[in-house]
């Protein structure tokens, strides 16, 4: 979504290029500026490599459209007239310096995704070779961004700990699960000094913790053994019912329990347990139905995207339940959210339009199964792939204000609750959410960390800071009784389903919204 610049100062007066850096959480974009003193046109655009980027004139000053990702030498080229600024020569500025420049003005606290402590050869993803892997040492990997941490998936039998420097763990939900379910440690480090230190430790054994309020790590010399229980996950047997389900029909031992839960949640609301929320409306493939379809798709690829029998009755069926103009198409495997492994973030969910559902987007699903990082998971589970039968829950998808994964059991303590919730509006660039704490012992809801503001900081070619500008914050408290509602049915979760639960939901138009909950799982060691 496309964030409107924010006014700088009029009275600023340039004589060259200048670097605008916009900030909303943990990510940052860098946008080239110039204000044209030498009038060389009137229709600049950026060249960087075989790239040609437009900048917009904004009464004073033309600015590039879009931000500057991976480049640190530019030129301006003035298309109406053919010139370029400094002769032609290229211009170098160095990214790295601004970012570190606005870090230094904002500190932003690590977030704590898996509480424990790890011994390790620490290395950067990006760093890891065979020879690495080879070697007897397991490790501490420390992961640039969201997409590194994807391809860490295949290091996981090798690993101790986990530990991300940028990027947002987007509500940590699965970011968390799979910490606990994989890793002594995790944590989301965005302290540069600290950072930098572990940056001077690649390469060593390191011991590192977050069991006390601060962060703990030295370099070892030796790694000290440890026994590991061994955890044996039982993958529930499925029955074969090759008709669509409604929730009301979903039982353990047809669907996965993502999807029973939701019947669970629905029963819970219609017996007055679950109070002033809504668990939106959804019914299940289960896996002999999900036979069918990925039958007529072998008998020919294109019938994922062709009307077809079995898409006409999914269809028919949807119109009966979905209520939404969007449905989330989402796995409810049995080897998902059970005792001891949740399987979060191995398995696909889609977002569609309701009319333009189409077999694809439940094949896509269900044959997440396949995927790399799920195979790898239920190897180092020893889960036989023939025992995962997958499901598909098709579920009204609620566009909402504020969408939030709530743990029952903070990660940092297990007398709060807390609450990563965020606001969606302008929600272009995974901004860090609030941090929303309730004490179960004393009763009291704190917000602990503010929603991030979107800020703007403009320096010149000398990386002087010449001007800053931020929104203001969005007010918490417009929603305060809506979020106390959140946490006494969190904690009739909790209750019911005698576990401590990760609950994912949201709240659109002051209506609150369970799609789902889970066990939170904790590893053995």
């Amino acid at each position: 979504m496309k964030v409107d610049r924010i006014k700088t100062n009029p009275n600023i007066n340039f004589k060259a290029n200048f670097f605008l850096v916009k900030k909303y959480g943990q990510n940052s974009g860098i946008y080239i500026s110039t204000d044209n003193s030498e009038n060389l046109g009137s229709h600049p655009v950026l060249e960087i490599e075989n790239r040609k980027i437009p900048m917009v004139y904004d009464g004073k000053y033309y600015t590039t459209e879009y931000n500057i990702y991976d480049t640190n030498k530019y030129k301006i080229k003035y298309e109406d007239t053919g010139k370029y600024e400094n002769n032609g020569k290229e211009k170098y500025f160095i990214p790295q310096k601004l970012y570190a420049l606005i870090n230094q003005m904002k500190k932003t606290p690590n977030t704590v995704l898996s509480k424990g402590s790890a011994q390790g050869k620490l290395v950067q993803a990006k760093n890891i070779d065979d020879i690495l892997l080879k070697s007897k040492e397991p490790l501490i990997i420390i992961c640039d961004n969201d997409k590194e941490f994807e391809k860490c998936y295949k290091y996981f039998n090798r690993t101790n700990g986990i530990i991300l420097k940028s990027g947002s763990t987007d509500l940590l939900s699965h970011f968390a699960a799979l910490c606990r379910d994989y890793f002594s440690f995790g944590e989301l480090i965005t302290d540069k000094k600290i950072l930098n230190d572990l940056n001077n430790l690649e390469g060593k054994l390191i011991s590192i913790s977050n069991n006390k309020d601060n962060l703990e790590y030295f370099q070892i010399n030796n790694i000290t053994k440890s026994s590991r229980g061994k955890n044996t996950i039982e993958i529930p047997p499925m029955r074969r019912v090759d008709k669509i389900l409604s929730l009301d029909e979903c039982e353990k031992d047809t669907v996965g329990n993502k999807a029973y839960n939701l019947k669970r949640m629905m029963n819970l609301v219609r017996e007055g347990k679950l109070q002033n929320v809504i668990i939106p409306n959804a019914f299940v493939l289960p896996h002999a139905y999900l036979e069918k379809v990925e039958n007529i798709i072998k008998e020919n690829p294109d019938n994922q995207w062709k009307d077809n029998k079995i898409l006409e009755e999914i269809k028919n069926y949807a119109s009966k339940v979905i209520t939404q103009r969007n449905v989330m198409v989402r796995s409810a495997f049995n080897g998902e959210d059970l005792e001891g492994y949740s399987a979060a973030g191995l398995y696909d969910s889609h977002y569609q339009n309701t009319e333009d559902l189409s077999l694809y987007d439940i094949y896509e699903v269900m044959n997440s199964k396949n995927k790399p990082i799920a195979v790898k998971s239920r190897e180092k589970h020893n889960i036989p792939d023939d025992l995962i039968k997958p499901s598909v829950i098709i579920q009204d998808g609620i566009i909402s204000d504020y969408s939030f994964t709530t743990y029952t059991e903070a990660p940092f303590d297990k007398n709060k609750i807390l609450i990563e919730l965020f606001i969606n509006k302008n929600r272009w660039c995974k901004p860090d959410p609030y941090q929303i704490t309730y004490n179960k012992l004393t009763k009291k809801l704190k917000i602990e960390q503010e929603h991030s503001k979107f800020e703007e900081y403009l320096f010149d070619e000398n990386y002087k800071l010449i001007h800053k500008q931020s929104t203001s914050l969005k007010n918490i408290n417009e929603i305060r009784d809506i979020i106390e509602n959140l946490v006494k049915n969190a904690l009739v979760l909790e209750k019911e389903f005698g576990k401590p639960q990760d609950i994912e939901g949201g709240i659109k138009n002051g209506q609150l919204y369970f799609w789902q909950t889970r066990n939170i799982v904790k590893k053995i060691h």
